[in-house]
Formats: structure tokens, sequence, C-alpha cells
């Protein structure tokens, strides 16, 4: 293969690459659901319920407060009054009126309870980069996702998009119609009513009512 034919094979190969990116860079925009979207104020929970850390097995672990740690430099664990747990042992907790899911070694907030649970998480993402003249700037962003979980023994998985909400309440035509609208009318409807698509889970679980 002489000189040419193998520059050409590089920046061929090199172009693949970008598109592949380019693809998956635009989907992720596309598809994330963004924050706002669901109220995170929750819903069908018991308010009265005293903070208790729940485990693996679904024993409750009652007490007063709740705090938990996770990271690099840290050990991932939880703490409930004097009594600590480490983090992977769990299933989640309850504190000032919330319940929080384990997904790894963190915990997202319920928002919807039910035949189908949502689930919310927000971090505060940083990203740097240097203008021509070689000053640095850093700027945070608020990076929202939601998960969905069949019962509150199943699995917690993200939803990304109007599809994957419609695969999970396509068995009520009532959730489906909800979510079936076109974009536009979907956003007008949230600003309308901040339960808009916490209704379309809420109405599923409440028996397609």
């Amino acid at each position: 293969m002489n000189k040419r034919s193998s520059q050409y094979r590089h920046i061929y190969s090199f172009l693949i690459l970008m598109c592949f990116i380019t693809l998956a860079v635009g989907s992720a925009q596309v598809n994330k659901i963004h924050c706002g979207a669901f109220s995170i104020e929750s819903t069908g929970e018991d308010q009265k319920h005293e903070s208790y850390v729940e485990m693996d097995d679904g024993t409750k672990v009652f007490g007063d407060g709740v705090t938990w740690k996770s990271g690099l430099i840290v050990k991932d664990q939880i703490k409930i009054d004097n009594k600590t747990f480490k983090i992977k042992e769990t299933r989640g907790y309850f504190s000032n009126g919330s319940y929080f899911g384990r997904i790894g070694n963190s915990y997202a907030r319920r928002i919807v309870h039910g035949k189908i649970n949502v689930y919310y998480n927000s971090e505060s993402v940083s990203s740097t980069s240097t203008d021509n003249q070689g000053r640095m700037r850093t700027t945070y962003r608020t990076v929202c996702t939601h998960y969905a979980q069949r019962g509150d023994n199943g699995d917690i998985i993200p939803i990304a998009n109007q599809n994957d909400i419609k695969e999970l309440v396509k068995d009520c035509p009532a959730s489906v119609a909800m979510i079936s609208k076109k974009d536009k009318e979907i956003r007008r409807s949230i600003r309308k009513d901040r339960f808009y698509l916490n209704q379309v889970f809420v109405t599923y679980n409440n028996g397609c009512k």
C-alpha cells in the first residue's frame, strides 16, 4: 500500500469516527427528558412515615435522620442515627416525606409511587474550555436523569424520551393518549399543568382512570 492510500485510509477512518460521535451526541440531546418536564414534588407517598433505610432484603431500619456519602475518596455508606450500612446493601431510604431509590452508589428521589414508580435525580456538571487567548473558563450546567420501576422490587431503569414512556404505559389507552401528543402540545400541556407528565403515570397507577 502506497503512502497516499494509507493517508486516505486514515482520513476515511477518522471521518467515520466523527460521524458516529456526532450521531451519538445528537441522539443524547434529542432523547434527553429536560429538567422540569416532570414535577419533582412527590406524589403517592405517605408523608407521615418516619425515616428509615430499606435493606436489600426489604427489611427497614427506622430512626430519626438519614445521611449518606459516596465518592472516590470516601466510603460509600448510609447512616441512620448511629447505624451505618454499605450503600450497596440497601434498596433505598425514606426521609423528610420522600423515598429515594438506590441507583448504583447513589440515590434518586421517587416522584411517582404505584404500579410504576418514577424517580428523578439532578447533578451539577462542570466543563472547562480555553479561549483563543489561552484563558481557561469553567461553566456549570444541571443534568437531570429520570428513571422508572415496575413495582417496588423491580429494576430501576432510565427513561430518556417520549417513546420510553409510551412503552411503559402501553396497556393503558388513557395514558398513551396523554403521551402521544406532538412535542409542542406536550410542552403546552406541561406549562398549563406542572404535574402533566406525572399524571401520565398516576393515571396508569390508578387503573387507567
